[in-house]
């Protein structure tokens, strides 16, 4: 069973001159791609400029409720924008923690701890792991970039034990068995979302409990590819043993169905419409776009970086940085962590057309999306055959004890994905498992896109202390039950129950006298 979530044996894969013929075609082919958005980008950036929608989008005051922003770091004038993640650590009087782990498959990847450095040893084994999982292209670096104002740095601050995860390749390829140039791999590069929740994840679950012996479950966080790799996984009745090692899910901006930019957006309409051969000129066989991790590994502590950056993002996705820190210094360290290696064939899943199982052909017709209401038989384009079929039910739990309790949380500006329909499928077709208010809640952020939910300014009070109010909530509970438990073996030992009657005995005759 679950044979279409299990990644298959390695394929055969193109001769060494043919190989090298797309590596040298991609790099032409993926040079031109990136000077023609770079260049519609700047144009597209001076236009907004001219009719003064950029001034529209300066951050303001975010405050939220019961909190209000700090500044992101003590000393950040005198801070430096540096490839180093374990700088922007110290900077807030913390320390990073870096493991090395191997999946099964032999991959090597990079897990964080974050911790305080005065703090024991003994005393961070008793605190409650949280673990945080990245989106695309994306890595464990774009979490606490945001600094004071992160989500990380305040699960910290309330006790708890924070890791922070990353996927395959990060920014060095790195594997246990492959030898070579692994950039130029073919072999290395043969994995896409399958992969990425059959390996990676159960492989980040399970060393971070095993640095946790009076833990046996962890509070998983995750945000877009994070939260899709998860689903996945819990999809995969193969993987049981690992659901049972997540206590409770918060995806952030889940990116289950796609939203319409993929209709909207040029560049994603161009690679989704290429064939296998056109895709390969153009993008290669090994790593996606690596033309931007080079530029990233050169350039990622100049200015320059940060700004184009930020325009690039701006024009290819519409969002803005309307949420976030005042200070652009900030932006620049979160684009620092967010250009990372992947696979040409994990951007197969996520944008080709003859991927049937892939991300792109879950989109909806344009006229679904215009309506904003369940889409018409006759415009509902079939999607029995991807990962998510939206009129299918997905899990399939063994007993209801095993049902991970879920707190989605979604954003009415995040046109990248469509977070309204994973909410109606969740409502509609996991009622056997989920309920609204008992084990799946949601919330939708009326302002915010894609990124606010790692980047936002007033995360901590639209997002950090709802998680925190639901973990104090299940711990409570927990403790209830656990306290029935103990005052019913005491009332059991306190009142015995004298010579109960066997199954195999007849009561005792009652005299009428």
């Amino acid at each position: 069973m679950f044979e279409e979530f299990t990644p298959p044996e390695k394929q055969t894969y193109h001769n060494t001159f043919v190989r090298y013929i797309y590596i040298f075609t991609c790099f032409l082919g993926s040079l031109c791609f990136v000077n023609t958005l770079t260049f519609g980008a700047i144009l597209y950036h001076l236009y907004q400029k001219i009719i003064g929608f950029e001034k529209d989008q300066k951050p303001g005051l975010n405050s939220s409720g019961p909190y209000t922003p700090r500044e992101a770091y003590p000393n950040l004038n005198d801070m430096k924008a540096t490839k180093d993640l374990r700088y922007y650590a110290l900077q807030l009087d913390l320390e990073l923690k870096e493991f090395t782990i191997t999946t099964e498959d032999g991959y090597v990847l990079t897990l964080h701890r974050l911790i305080d450095p005065k703090e024991s040893d003994e005393a961070r084994a008793l605190k409650k792991p949280v673990l945080f999982q990245h989106g695309l292209l994306s890595c464990s670096g774009a979490w606490i970039t945001p600094g004071q104002n992160s989500l990380p740095f305040y699960f910290l601050e309330q006790g708890y034990d924070v890791w922070l995860g990353n996927n395959r390749s990060w920014f060095e390829a790195k594997h246990e068995y492959y030898e070579g140039n692994l950039m130029h791999s073919e072999k290395y590069w043969d994995w896409d979302m399958r992969e990425l929740a059959y390996y990676d994840l159960p492989c980040i679950l399970t060393n971070v409990l095993s640095h946790k012996p009076n833990h046996e479950k962890l509070i998983l966080i995750g945000h877009l590819q994070g939260c899709t790799q998860t689903f996945l996984m819990l999809r995969n009745g193969n993987l049981s043993s690992y659901h049972s090692k997540i206590e409770y899910f918060f995806p952030l901006a889940p990116a289950i169905f796609p939203g319409k930019l993929f209709h909207e957006r040029a560049f994603i309409k161009f690679i989704h419409k290429k064939g296998r051969f056109a895709y390969k000129l153009l993008f290669g066989c090994c790593s996606f776009l690596r033309n931007l991790c080079l530029a990233r590994y050169h350039l990622a502590s100049t200015s320059l970086f940060g700004k184009l950056s930020y325009i690039m993002f701006k024009f290819l996705f519409g969002w803005t940085g309307k949420k976030w820190n005042p200070n652009k210094k900030v932006w620049h360290f979160h684009f620092v962590f967010n250009v990372t290696y992947v696979s040409t064939k994990l951007m197969n899943w996520w944008l080709s057309y003859w991927v049937e199982e892939g991300f792109s052909n879950q989109l909806q017709s344009k006229e679904a999306y215009k309506t904003g209401v369940e889409p018409k038989k006759t415009i509902e384009k079939d999607d029995s055959k991807t990962y998510f079929p939206y009129k299918e039910p997905w899990f399939q739990f063994s007993h209801p004890k095993d049902v991970i309790p879920m707190f989605i949380f979604t954003c009415d500006l995040d046109f990248l994905v469509d977070g309204r329909r994973l909410i109606t499928h969740m409502q509609h077709y996991e009622r056997g498992y989920y309920q609204i208010g008992k084990n799946l809640d949601v919330i939708q952020l009326d302002d915010y896109s894609h990124l606010d939910v790692v980047w936002a300014d007033d995360i901590i009070g639209r997002i950090g202390m709802v998680i925190e109010d639901k973990i104090k909530l299940i711990d409570s509970n927990n403790e209830k039950i656990v306290s029935a438990s103990v005052d019913a073996n005491i009332d059991d030992e306190k009142y015995p129950i004298e010579n109960p009657i066997n199954s195999s005995q007849q009561p005792l005759a009652v005299s009428a006298n």
